[in-house]
């Protein structure tokens, strides 16, 4: 899906620059020099910024460079719009062409701005875009930068927000320690004390406190900020960040039913390619009513999803999304299908003859890792070995190639996906201990990774799947255990919830 936020930020050149009536997107003050008719669109875009809506906040400065022409913030603020940092995603080129339509330098773009605070923006956003580097080094440089700017401005609301932005913006999966994250969101919730409407308080104080061990204090943010902003669907689907970590799954369904209806809302509104906003919500919205038994529902969801799919034949970012909760549909209600494995290569041209919901055969869109995954795990279910050997083959090369890329890191989540089929197949084989091996062996990856911050991925849990299997070989105490860890990652997931309630009790059955 975030292969897609570049060309889409591309087609916000050909939409319309006319004003959204009555956007609801928070408070914020924001001081600059640019003239009066500027200042409310470029308020606005800042506002969507901090509501990551970069679509919307490109519109907006637009509309604010085209009342003067000469505003330098403006062209700032649509840099801006395409620096992802939280998904280390950045388009250098497009933000250095709009850079310099102010001037070509920097040099010449500081002269064209009348206050110190405007000039330290912009030499900022410079280090941003143009210091050397990959862009974690460059990351790295532009909060340092915003740290000094912090240290000059400690009590202007922007300046501490975008500081604790750039702090966040660090931080990559394979870190270590909380230090960072602990930083920005003490940052911020001084801002959001002083101002409880910030938009990027709120917004960043979630994303600070994204983990379950500290969830808990985002909480009140979490309640908050959907209110903030109602107009920025991800303002609406961010709270459901904290109630995924707290296992409030009635939250969860809450927030995404909202989300997904602003979020295509927008896709239709602003010519949006789908599978992006849309198809994360639409994601976690599935996983929430698989969590509360509303089946009916997450079928509903996945074949909202699957028509999405079937619209956008060659967009493989759809197609997967598409898969990816199909595949969760199948493996948390446990209707195993029979899913060919050679379907799981890259993907062929759409066959309406093999499109259909679960229970029917697969549709021809190619696959995921996730996919292979629920196919082989599904055959071992049903006995199908060859199947079963045959995803578990696959996972292996796919882990393989991952491993000796440039993030070897990536691997790990096929590595699991790997075992947990093979585990299952050798368990269905009779060979207990084999299984049981390499069950412990995916649950020792899965605890180097950090804590999930929604849905699992891999789609099932290492320690839940291996404190199941430990449920099922009879050893009670020891399941109980590692399904107890899997609580503390994964907070009241119904399945975890289930056996562990077994394995208190007599019962042993594995699902």
């Amino acid at each position: 899906m975030k292969n897609l936020v570049r060309t889409c930020l591309v087609a916000v050149c050909c939409v319309t620059t006319t004003p959204l009536a009555s956007q609801e997107l928070g408070s914020i003050t924001f001081p600059t020099s640019g003239a009066p008719a500027a200042q409310a669109a470029f308020l606005e875009g800042v506002k969507s910024l901090h509501s990551f809506q970069f679509d919307e906040a490109a519109v907006a400065f637009q509309r604010a460079q085209k009342a003067d022409s000469a505003f330098a913030m403006a062209y700032w603020g649509e840099a801006m719009s395409h620096n992802h940092p939280l998904w280390a995603q950045q388009d250098a080129a497009a933000a250095r062409a709009i850079l310099e339509k102010i001037a070509p330098t920097l040099a010449g773009r500081v002269a064209r701005v009348k206050t110190p605070k405007e000039k330290a923006f912009l030499e900022a956003i410079d280090v941003l875009y143009y210091s050397p580097g990959d862009k974690l080094a460059r990351d790295h440089a532009y909060a340092n930068a915003m740290a000094a700017m912090y240290a000059r401005w400690p009590d202007d609301h922007e300046v501490a927000t975008w500081y604790a932005l750039s702090l966040l913006g660090t931080v990559r999966p394979t870190d270590k320690g909380f230090r960072r994250q602990a930083l920005a969101a003490s940052i911020v919730e001084k801002v959001y004390q002083e101002n409880p409407k910030h938009p990027g308080a709120a917004h960043f104080i979630i994303h600070a406190f994204d983990d379950p061990d500290h969830a808990p204090l985002a909480l009140p943010a979490a309640r908050a900020y959907a209110g903030i902003a109602p107009s920025a669907a991800h303002a609406l689907h961010m709270p459901s960040h904290i109630f995924v970590q707290l296992g409030m799954w009635a939250d969860v369904r809450t927030s995404n039913i909202a989300a997904y209806k602003a979020a295509t809302e927008l896709n239709a509104r602003m010519k949006l390619a789908e599978g992006r906003e849309d198809f994360h919500t639409l994601g976690w919205l599935t996983y929430a009513n698989l969590m509360l038994g509303n089946i009916d529902e997450a079928k509903q969801n996945v074949e909202s999803a699957k028509q999405a799919a079937d619209r956008n034949p060659g967009n493989r970012g759809v197609r997967d999304g598409y898969l990816g909760m199909r595949a969760r549909l199948i493996l948390e209600t446990g209707a195993w299908e029979k899913i060919a494995v050679e379907a799981a290569a890259p993907a062929a041209a759409a066959d309406p003859a093999h499109a259909g919901m679960p229970g029917m055969s697969m549709p021809a869109y190619g696959a995921s890792n996730t996919w292979t995954f629920i196919a082989g795990y599904s055959a071992a279910r049903l006995g199908d070995f060859a199947t079963a050997d045959a995803a578990e083959a696959m996972l292996r090369q796919a882990r393989e190639k991952l491993e000796g890329g440039a993030n070897p890191y990536s691997a790990k989540p096929v590595a699991i996906m790997e075992k947990q089929v093979g585990a299952l197949s050798r368990y269905a084989r009779g060979q207990k201990d084999d299984a049981l091996r390499l069950a412990k062996e995916a649950m020792e990856i899965e605890l180097t990774l950090a804590a999930p911050s929604g849905p699992p991925d891999p789609i099932k849990p290492a320690p839940e799947f291996y404190g199941e299997m430990l449920l099922d070989a009879g050893r009670k105490a020891e399941a109980a255990a590692a399904l107890e860890l899997s609580l503390q990652r994964t907070p009241n997931r119904t399945a975890s919830v289930k056996a562990l309630a077994r394995a208190r009790s007599a019962g042993t059955a594995m699902r």
